[in-house]
């Protein structure tokens, strides 16, 4: 009996060790991924918004994405409408030591709202 309980008291200390690391890997690649700062915010690209004969759809204006620590454009493109949201672009935002990009988000709105806006 004694070196079953050792046994199952050294799968709980490894598993607990294993979910701590776990979780700390986890938490450190959010943190250190999760704003990229700039000297200087870098101007939009000219948006060249496509044609599109479909009332379903909304223009979603370009924005900045990071791609390997660096700010890179990426073309707005036309997606379906969301009913009772509407799309906000993305901004730049003044930061500690410069500048970094806040990406477009779906806002809810009322219906009411929403039929005033696309109706």
């Amino acid at each position: 009996m004694k070196s079953k309980f050792n046994l199952n008291n050294n799968i709980m200390k490894t598993l607990h060790k294993t979910t701590v690391l776990f979780l700390l890997a986890f938490l450190f690649s959010t943190f250190s991924n999760s704003q990229v700062v700039i000297g200087k915010k870098l101007d939009t690209p000219e948006n060249q918004i496509y044609s599109n004969s479909n009332r379903a759809q909304v223009w979603m204006s370009g924005e900045w994405v990071v791609s390997n620590q660096k700010y890179v454009w990426q073309e707005g493109s036309w997606v379906d409408k969301k009913p009772g949201y509407i799309f906000l672009p993305g901004y730049w935002k003044k930061v500690k030591g410069g500048w970094t990009w806040v990406s477009g988000s779906w806002k809810a709105i009322s219906m009411e709202q929403w039929n005033n806006i696309y109706a």
